[in-house]
């Protein structure tokens, strides 16, 4: 009845140490203590205990029942020191048999006074993770029983197992608080990274619009850059070619005396070529690189600043621009990794904004030359237009600008009013020159160059130049040709351009006619003639016309124009 009672025991004793196994709330040290306890209580052999680890960096005690766990703590051994066992259950003279040769005379002294003299010890190792081990020993006072009894070595193995899997666990509990405080903090950053985002495609849908003049679009750049840069307080732009340096943009900074002038890249650099680099006080780099009648304008342009981030963006082989972001003199904060990964993040985007926009400027002068030359071609081909053109187009940008249209499309009709009849280069200058009445048959061949304008106005670049080439013989009325379209369905270029063709036709001299004079032209644009123009025009286009003639007349029958 005694066996009975004393395993119902030791079964109680080790339900109780697994209920206490709460590795989310139990300190190791509490732990292992108890277990020792436990074990102690169950292994009637064993007086004493130690509980250690040992990994790649050290070995070092834990927990001891019977012995000054102070002075085991001061005990500072090399993990190299302890003698690997072969099983995980051993019995030996004592814990000092886990020392091998390598451990100095000196602590194998302290170590001896510390443990003193024992009958026998039972130690046990479990392997964990990364080369760290968990060493459980218990010891036989002197004057006792000279070995431990199977049953005790097989309930001492359990609780060796016991300790390693609560270590393990224990560790993968620091590695999921350690994994749980990277992601607040990751978290944290997404969630400012975000917010940043989300000011950046608000303002880059901006960047889109092509009507933005480029010194416009870089001071938006520059205001997205410092909203996402928190601890920036100033900023500035400057465009790099060749050896040339030129300011385009600024905040917070009083660079007008300087911008859009040229100045040497080697003032504002540092030899060494990298892609983002901070500064202290980055006047003191000025002034002992630039000429001191140059760094005079400097000092007056710019605020004084504590740090500076510079980093540039190689747009192209010829075009590189350089960023700056200042922290202002005083101000206690400084620039995190953070913001660097933002510079070099908005870099990256910059560079694709910038190279669209610049790209984007020089195909559009490529194709202003192009409608220009091919202008002057239909000059040549069609004499009688001479100077026509030219007023069509100075006539149809000021119509257009009265209808407050937006300041792109006024360009562009201003730019591709004067192709209007480039369709006429298709039809024959035999016909083109006829002085006599034109046949039904030859009238129907002239008014085709409408439709074979499409021809040479082809893309999206072409579209207002294309609208205004087809549909400029359209009426507000729908009487007119190539498709017989009314009132708003015609483009509004179309409705401009038409009324400013018409007039300034009226005003010129033509191989069937002398040039009118305004009073005249404008009598048959309102009241018509044997052609019937009333209900040719837009109303409010006219209206625009008849109110303000003097100015017009000023400004487009200039005698260079004539």
């Amino acid at each position: 009845m005694e066996v009975v009672h004393e395993s119902a025991n030791s079964t109680q004793a080790i339900l109780d140490l697994l209920l206490e196994l709460d590795w989310y709330d139990w300190d190791p040290e509490l732990y292992y203590h108890r277990l020792l306890e436990v074990a102690l209580s169950l292994i009637p052999e064993a007086t004493h205990g130690t509980v250690s680890i040992k990994n790649p960096e050290r070995w070092y005690f834990v927990a001891s029942i019977g012995y000054s766990l102070d002075q085991l703590l001061n005990l500072k051994l090399n993990s190299n020191w302890f003698n690997s066992q072969q099983s995980s259950v051993t019995e030996i003279t004592s814990i000092l048999d886990c020392m091998n040769e390598a451990t100095p005379e000196e602590i194998v002294k302290i170590a001896s006074a510390i443990f003193g003299t024992v009958q026998k010890t039972l130690t046990g190792t479990y392997l964990i993770d990364q080369g760290e081990q968990i060493i459980l020993s218990i010891d036989i006072a002197p004057n006792k029983t000279q070995h431990f009894s199977a049953s005790s070595k097989r309930t001492f193995e359990a609780f060796v197992k016991l300790a390693g899997k609560y270590q393990s666990l224990t560790q993968q509990k620091i590695a999921l608080q350690n994994i749980n405080e990277s992601l607040i903090y990751s978290y944290e950053e997404i969630s400012a990274l975000q917010e940043k985002i989300r000011q950046l495609l608000s303002i880059s849908q901006q960047f889109g619009d092509s009507t933005v003049r480029l010194p416009v679009f870089f001071n938006r750049l520059l205001l997205v850059l410092l909203r996402l840069v928190d601890q920036a307080d100033y900023g500035s732009i400057a465009f790099i070619k060749g050896e040339n340096l030129t300011f385009i943009s600024s905040f917070g900074h009083h660079i007008q005396a300087i911008l859009s002038k040229k100045m040497k890249k080697q003032w504002f650099l540092l030899e060494e070529e990298k892609h983002i680099i901070e500064l202290p006080n980055i006047h003191t780099l000025w002034q002992a690189k630039m000429p001191s009648e140059v760094y005079k304008v400097i000092k007056k342009s710019f605020q004084p600043v504590k740090s500076t981030i510079l980093f540039t963006i190689p747009v192209d082989e010829k075009i590189t621009i350089l960023f700056m972001l200042d922290i202002a003199e005083g101000k206690p904060t400084n620039f995190t990794p953070l913001a660097r990964r933002m510079c070099l993040s908005f870099a990256e985007l910059a560079r694709g904004f910038v190279r669209i926009r610049i790209h984007t400027e020089i195909m559009k002068r490529a194709y202003y030359n192009f409608s220009s030359k091919l202008a002057k071609v239909v000059e040549q081909y069609d004499p009688e237009t001479g100077q026509h053109n030219t007023r069509v187009s100075i006539l149809s940008g000021y119509l257009a600008r009265k209808m407050n249209l937006p300041r792109k499309k006024v360009e562009e009709i201003i730019s591709f009013a004067g192709l209007h009849d480039v369709g006429k280069i298709f039809i024959d200058p035999v016909l083109l020159k006829k002085t006599g009445k034109l046949s039904k048959e030859e009238f129907d061949l002239i008014k085709k160059h409408t439709v074979y304008s499409s021809q040479l106005l082809e893309g999206p670049f072409f579209e207002v130049a294309r609208n205004i080439a087809m549909y400029h013989h359209e009426r507000w009325d729908g009487k007119g040709y190539p498709f017989g379209l009314r009132e708003h369905q015609i483009p509004i270029e179309a409705q401009i351009t038409a009324l400013a063709d018409v007039y300034d036709a009226l005003r010129s001299s033509r191989i069937y006619k002398e040039a009118y004079d305004r009073e005249k032209a404008l009598s048959i644009i309102f009241h018509g003639d044997e052609r019937n123009l009333s209900g040719q025009f837009n109303p409010q286009l006219l209206e625009i016309l008849k109110n303000n003639i003097d100015e017009i007349e000023k400004l487009v029958y200039r005698p260079e124009l004539l």
